[in-house]
């Protein structure tokens, strides 16, 4: 097959692998209003489950990047876990009480930590092969994932669907998906090849990126996991129009995302990685203040715009700057930045729960303006 061919089917793998993940947690966020009056949970329950789901990403994370790929390769890896994310987040809709809940964030953290962070470490692979940037494509996937799943929750939730029949049918697609991933993903000899390495201190260069990370994803659950109780509960949206946040933070990111080779040729990656999530955080900030529905659904793209390509740049930067192999970059990177979610989801909760949650969208919007900052300060040119 030509080399052209094999990258662009290992680039729509990996879009793919970024893509239906989202799409099943998407459609699930959408209904966590649902799944929270169903269980009798409160926001401090909801910020525990986060917990635990935090936890086993770490741990499969650091199995998955040191031992499992450098022994098996990434694609294997990423298609199983396509089939563990959609069954366990079956089970976070089924199971009867709060406790089984807990038991099924275990599986489902399991299924995220080996396949977001490998789909990044395939993603390199790609960019190492081709030369060209492939990042900012894998992290499309991610947000057309989430415009779909709230897309689809929205239907849903109007259409009156139970949930559980929604989340089988996601749950059985997921088969054929994890197929076709496998078959287009790089083949075997252009796989990562190495021996695994033993845990130490990151590097300087990596550490501070991967502390931007936990800044980034730490913050970044406060629209992704409660936007949607934000707009019912706290702005009186109908709870079919809940998931509309989702939507509208994903259409502008993917538009980044989608032409984000042409901002960076006509920008640089400096603007892009920096300016514009310094301006997209003061945008929506400005649009929290107003308090009004449809203004912050218009910011919510802008802000979606701005900051989609943030994270792709982050690990870009790193895996330049560092002496180590793709996959130990890639998963010092992601073990950081996730390793927040042993701390935001407890304390976003009980901010929800003994303030607001729109207090938690205003800190949103500061600590990312200071992250942009830090980049902005880090930021090297490298060919």
């Amino acid at each position: 097959m030509n080399t052209n061919n094999i990258y662009r089917n290992a680039t729509c793998a990996i879009f793919l692998c970024g893509l239906y993940p989202m799409l099943v947690v998407g459609c699930y966020f959408g209904h966590i209003p649902w799944n929270m009056k169903r269980l009798s949970m409160d926001e401090s329950d909801l910020g525990l489950a986060i917990l635990v789901f935090g936890i086993f990403f770490i741990i499969s994370n650091q199995i998955s990047g040191r031992i499992l790929v450098p022994k098996f390769g990434t694609k294997i890896i990423m298609s199983i876990a396509m089939i563990v994310i959609s069954f366990s987040t079956f089970l976070l809709v089924t199971l009867p009480t709060y406790y089984h809940l807990l038991l099924a964030s275990i599986p489902a953290g399991i299924g995220w930590g080996s396949s977001g962070p490998i789909g990044g470490v395939h993603a390199q692979l790609i960019e190492k092969h081709s030369k060209k940037i492939i990042q900012p494509y894998y992290a499309m996937g991610f947000n057309v994932g989430i415009f779909l799943g709230g897309g689809f929750a929205s239907f849903f939730i109007n259409q009156k669907t139970e949930p559980y029949f929604i989340f089988l049918l996601f749950s059985i697609v997921s088969i054929f998906v994890s197929i076709i991933v496998y078959n287009f993903s790089l083949p075997k000899e252009l796989d990562f090849k190495g021996l695994g390495e033993k845990y130490k201190i990151p590097q300087k260069e990596v550490l501070v990126f991967g502390l931007l990370l936990f800044i980034v994803f730490g913050s970044g659950g406060i629209i992704i996991d409660w936007s949607s109780l934000w707009f019912s509960s706290e702005l009186n949206a109908p709870l079919y129009l809940a998931s509309l946040g989702l939507i509208f933070l994903s259409s502008g990111g993917i538009l980044a995302n989608l032409f984000s080779n042409q901002l960076i040729s006509f920008f640089s990656e400096k603007i892009v990685g920096c300016y514009f999530v310094i301006f997209g955080t003061i945008i929506l900030f400005i649009s929290i203040i107003t308090f009004n529905f449809y203004i912050i659904l218009i910011c919510l793209f802008f802000y979606g715009f701005a900051t989609a390509n943030f994270v792709p740049l982050i690990i870009r930067q790193a895996v330049k700057l560092s002496t180590e192999s793709i996959p130990t970059t890639v998963t010092n990177l992601t073990t950081i930045g996730f390793s927040s979610l042993l701390f935001a989801p407890a304390i976003i909760g009980f901010v929800a729960e003994s303030f607001s949650i729109t207090i938690n969208m205003y800190a949103l919007c500061i600590i990312v303006f200071f992250a942009g900052l830090v980049f902005l300060n880090n930021f090297k040119e490298i060919k």
